[in-house]
């Protein structure tokens, strides 16, 4: 079974997106809001909640967890001008990365 990442512009996305997944490979899941504080989905009572392990997502590491996905080297995301970038900025361009890969 294969994990994906999910990425939703608004609450609306979000919430369709998560209807039509299918939760089979675990119970929980990281969610990084677009400032790069972490959240846990629990899928059996479909709610989103602040008690996580990792509660703060550096910019390297978003693009970490967004690269584990993709298994083509060629089709990463790559991270320019990492210091100049807001963590908001850098997160909506992986948003927009993932959407359209």
């Amino acid at each position: 079974m294969r994990s994906y990442l999910l990425s939703a512009f608004t609450l609306e996305e979000l919430i369709q997106k998560v209807r039509v997944y299918d939760f089979k490979i675990k119970n929980s899941y990281t969610v990084i809001d677009s400032k790069g504080e972490g959240w846990t989905y629990i899928h059996d009572i479909d709610a989103i909640s602040p008690l996580t392990i990792k509660k703060r997502w550096y910019k390297k590491e978003i693009i970490e967890l967004c690269n584990q996905f993709i298994s083509d080297d060629s089709h990463k995301f790559i991270g320019r001008s990492l210091s100049s970038k807001t963590l908001p900025k850098l997160i909506t361009e992986i948003l927009e990365f993932s959407a359209n890969s």
